[in-house]
């Protein structure tokens, strides 16, 4: 997004050393949610939860990662992030220490109320974390290097998780999730003390009126919604059609990896591809993958349908924030953004919970369909506005 170097004080947020604590943070602030697919079976397999008892526990996970992100986004420009990320970080510890200690008691209050409080502390980890990418020069190339990272590990998380869970349970995951957590607070030195930086925005930003402003939130909105509802699900939906745990495992590894591929070409295709291509390819074509699991799926085509699934989300998503952050001069689109991503990952579960109530898999895979394609027309028209100021050069 330009050549400048934002500077914040005497650091310089484009350093090698910034942008990777940036990277590791965002990670960290995942720990949970990549592998939610197979944390939502597992709560099934292992804690005696049903398929909508373990999503509505996603939900509210989810919901603190959505309250953090929300209240950043109003407020977080004036406070000093390296308190806010070490707060983040604190709750995050504590709440899978608690989890970890609770763990044989799924159902109860106790244990909800500590997956709670590390969603609060994940939530605000990925806020900054986003934000502090959506400063630097080059946001596209530093989003998809998160997205690659954290990608990697979701993929040997996955692949790995049904073992771990049968040798060490979910205490030992959450306990491994609050030392991981602890570990990242060395990153803090290196995480600016704001966004308040004085720099020059894109070249291809525009300031769009605040009518199209909160119609593009919405698509990613819904965007969001979708991408909840079909990540935390496909394990349920592996299961249900009769496939092993392993079998499932494997699959969304392989949809992982393949994804880390689809997140690395958007760094190279990022000042290559028109944006507004991408973004339709990205949104339209993961829909259709999604489509391809309706019925009852044969291994062969539950794997395709999740890579395509996977390798498309997070080919789109450095795009999807990329315009976004184009649509403003300010430079706090990205939180607002991020904040609606959260809150749609979060209301996803929340959905399936329903939906799993009153029926099966079917509900909920059309549902999110029809989310996509509202998602690709609420982006579409500040899209095309934001086309003819840049045509026009205004």
């Amino acid at each position: 997004m330009g050549s400048t170097r934002r500077i914040m004080g005497a650091q310089d947020v484009n350093s090698t050393a910034a942008i990777l604590c940036a990277v590791i943070l965002g990670t960290i602030g995942v720990l949970s949610f990549i592998i939610q697919p197979g944390m939502v079976d597992g709560y099934t397999t292992h804690l005696g939860l049903t398929g909508a008892q373990a999503e509505y526990l996603a939900f509210l996970e989810m919901a603190g990662v959505a309250t953090a992100t929300v209240l950043l986004a109003a407020w977080g420009h004036d406070l000093d992030w390296h308190l806010v990320v070490a707060a983040g970080l604190a709750a995050a510890v504590a709440g899978n220490i608690g989890s970890g200690l609770s763990a044989n008691a799924a159902s109860s209050a106790g244990f909800v109320g500590f997956r709670v409080l590390a969603g609060l502390g994940e939530g605000t980890i990925i806020s900054i974390s986003f934000t502090f990418v959506g400063v630097t020069a080059k946001t596209e190339r530093n989003v998809a290097l998160y997205l690659a990272l954290l990608l990697t590990y979701g993929a040997f998380g996955l692949w790995y998780l049904p073992s771990f869970l049968n040798i060490w349970g979910f205490r030992g995951l959450f306990y491994v999730f609050a030392a991981l957590s602890a570990a990242a607070l060395f990153t803090i030195p290196f995480v600016p003390h704001s966004a308040a930086v004085a720099s020059e925005p894109s070249p291809e930003a525009r300031a769009l009126p605040i009518a199209m402003l909160v119609i593009a939130l919405g698509g990613v909105l819904a965007y969001n919604i979708a991408q909840g509802m079909a990540w935390s699900v496909l394990g349920l939906v592996g299961a249900g059609a009769g496939l092993a745990d392993q079998s499932v495992a494997n699959a969304l590894f392989l949809s992982q990896a393949l994804a880390v591929a689809g997140a690395v070409a958007s760094v190279f295709l990022a000042h290559r591809l028109n944006r507004n291509f991408a973004i339709a390819f990205g949104i339209l074509v993961g829909a259709a993958s999604i489509s391809l699991l309706l019925g009852r799926p044969s291994l062969t085509l539950f794997t395709v349908a999740v890579c395509g699934f996977n390798v498309l989300w997070n080919f789109v998503l450095p795009f999807i924030l990329g315009r976004i952050c184009d649509f403003e001069l300010s430079g706090r689109m990205m939180a607002f953004a991020v904040s609606m991503q959260m809150i749609g990952l979060g209301v996803g579960p929340f959905i399936n919970s329903k939906l799993l109530e009153t029926g099966g898999y079917r509900g909920v895979e059309l549902v999110c369909i029809a989310l996509f394609l509202t998602s690709y027309l609420l982006l579409l028209a500040p899209m095309r506005q934001h086309s003819r100021l840049l045509a026009v050069g205004v």
